[in-house]
């Protein structure tokens, strides 16, 4: 939720104008109709003490997304690993590229560079980094540097598929990016959510 509708949708329930509001906050009514119009974004202090002036309690929770980073996706794969299921973590990896394609540059920047923790499985440490390169060659981003790290590359090729039927179509359709980490993974498995 935007804070600018957050903050105005508590003064609308608790029946308040802006001056009321702004005055049981203890800040002023520019700073409450600044926030409305989304020309100021408040500390978080700021919004708490607005949203209880208001009669509620703020709450902010943050928990793992897969598909918010890299970070998040590397944390849910190494849940992902001991199942054995190859299939899942190449969903998540696909939501997270979806994600990344809609995102505004500033987001995609933050979406790639942090490096991701191990994941106990240089396969799969290998392939985040061949998503990360991929996506940020689409985009015309700088691949981040921890892409290019010695231990996010295979010295023998993995096929993601656990279908050997399934290799050479996957070995034709692998991006660069994947090929040049040693990851064989077709591109419309990261493209067709």
């Amino acid at each position: 939720m935007v804070v600018a509708d957050l903050v105005r949708g508590v003064r609308v329930d608790a029946g308040l104008s802006v001056r009321a509001l702004a005055d049981a906050a203890g800040v002023a009514a520019s700073t409450v109709h600044r926030i409305e119009r989304g020309e100021l974004q408040p500390t978080v202090d700021t919004l708490r003490r607005i949203v209880e002036a208001a009669g509620m309690r703020l709450h902010i929770d943050a928990h793992p997304d897969y598909s918010a980073s890299m970070v998040g996706l590397a944390r849910s794969i190494v849940s992902d690993i001991p199942a054995g299921d190859r299939t899942e973590p190449v969903r998540k990896a696909a939501e997270l590229a979806h994600r990344f394609r809609g995102a505004d540059p500033d987001i995609r920047r933050r979406m790639i560079t942090a490096t991701p923790p191990a994941t106990g499985d240089q396969r799969w440490d290998a392939f985040l980094a061949a998503l990360a390169e991929w996506l940020a060659v689409q985009k015309d981003l700088s691949v981040p540097a921890w892409a290019h790290h010695d231990s996010r590359y295979l010295r023998r090729g993995w096929w993601v598929t656990s279908m050997p039927s399934m290799r050479a179509w996957e070995y034709a359709g692998s991006p660069v990016s994947f090929q040049s980490h040693g990851v064989y993974l077709h591109r419309d498995s990261l493209t067709n959510i």
